[in-house]
């Protein structure tokens, strides 16, 4: 049909250029699922463990009125007087004040109680053959069950296994057990990462204080 006269002229190349400024439906859709299947991935992806060297150099024997004379170095955020940086809680775990350890020479006012149930769960520490234990300060606050120490080995299958079961602590402050670790944590000579997990018996309540890793070379 011949364009009336007066009527403008349509120009081609106008819808021509449009094709480079507004792409396709599919590419436009292709670019929006890739984005979200990256936004899910990262969502869904644990953190990376991470740890500190285990060159440990902050070392006392803090143990020492009870006949250890270990050379111990404090686990990161472990005092709880300041927060507890890199720990998490989980089914009611947390920091309270009012009910610090009382047998160490700097009181303090804080300490993380475990609940029935509940987990309190360390930063990530560098563990190798130079460091064999760890020990604690804890008291029963109520209930008769026990307090269970894992290790979770950081790798693809997330290896957890249990270190001890502490069954009787009363209800004054007292030190822990040493933890001793079995020889799988302990057999790599430049470190693995290992999270540790304080978990109550149904049931029961704990407090637990000033936790430490024994780097036994540095006594």
């Amino acid at each position: 049909m011949r364009p009336h006269r007066g009527m403008p002229m349509m120009r081609w190349p106008l819808f021509r250029s449009l094709e480079y400024v507004m792409p396709p439906l599919r590419t436009r859709f292709t670019a929006i699922v890739v984005l979200l299947a990256a936004w899910f991935a990262a969502a869904g992806s644990p953190a990376t463990a991470s740890a500190a060297s285990c060159d440990y150099t902050q070392t006392s024997d803090v143990f020492a009125p009870w006949q250890d004379f270990a050379a111990y170095t404090p686990f990161q955020g472990a005092s709880f007087e300041n927060g507890a940086s890199g720990w998490s809680w989980g089914n009611g775990a947390k920091i309270v004040s009012g009910d610090s350890n009382d047998l160490l020479t700097s009181m303090g006012t804080h300490s993380v109680e475990v609940p029935g149930g509940g987990t309190a769960r360390s930063p990530w520490m560098c563990v190798n053959s130079s460091t064999p234990s760890m020990r604690f300060f804890i008291r029963r606050v109520s209930g008769s069950g026990n307090l269970t120490v894992k290790g979770v080995v950081s790798s693809g299958t997330s290896k957890v296994t249990t270190l001890t079961t502490i069954s009787g602590a009363n209800g004054a402050w007292q030190p822990s057990p040493v933890v001793v670790f079995p020889s799988f944590l302990t057999a790599s000579d430049t470190g693995i990462n290992v999270q540790f997990q304080f978990t109550s018996d149904p049931g029961t309540v704990f407090h637990i204080d000033d936790v430490q890793l024994d780097p036994y070379l540095r006594r």
